[in-house]
């Protein structure tokens, strides 16, 4: 089970939804005050991997100057609300606020529902289908894509290959260990 704090009536508010989503390792879009008392807008996001003193998860936040423009990401997709501007509009409120929005692609004349969530850390949206499988979109290389589909019957073909030459057992493969870097941060 997950634990953290969040302060409520400081400069910095997480509300109770924004909570829920950052919990849910979801990114949020927040205007933040700097230690001067300065205003910036940053997307944050909880870091799973460490936690502060009193065990509460750091947040990783990514500034306008790292280059995340959700609009643009947006633009990229064949989202059907696009087309509306108060349906952009609500659209790109609900995503800011973490939320994993439903959306329709038109694709070939036809309509799917998909989810979709904001994903500044890698500069892009993260698509899931109806069922919440999660879809690889432009960006990276689409499941059924004929370069992937050729790079799996290959692999299969090759399994299938070394299963027979031995007698109906493959080779156990060797574990490749890795040293582990130090960072001095």
């Amino acid at each position: 089970m997950l634990k953290q704090t969040f302060f409520i009536g400081k400069a910095n508010n997480i509300t109770q939804k924004e909570a829920y989503n950052l919990m849910s390792g979801r990114a949020v879009n927040k205007d933040l005050l700097n230690k001067e008392g300065q205003a910036y807008n940053a997307w944050v996001q909880m870091n799973f991997k460490e936690t502060d003193k009193a065990g509460n998860y750091l947040l990783k936040q990514y500034h306008q100057n790292y280059g995340f423009d959700l609009a643009k990401e947006l633009a990229k997709h064949p989202i059907k609300e696009l087309a509306d501007e108060k349906e952009k509009t609500r659209l790109i409120e609900s995503l800011e606020k973490g939320n994993r929005q439903v959306v329709t692609f038109v694709k070939d004349g036809s309509e799917q529902k998909m989810f979709i969530e904001a994903n500044p850390r890698f500069k892009s949206l993260t698509v899931y289908d109806a069922s919440m499988q999660r879809v690889y979109n432009t960006s990276q290389k689409e499941k059924g894509s004929p370069e992937q589909s050729a790079t799996q019957e290959a692999k299969k073909e090759t399994q299938k290959q070394t299963t027979d030459d031995d007698g109906g057992f493959a080779a156990p493969k060797q574990k490749r260990n890795r040293k582990k870097g130090q960072s001095l941060s």
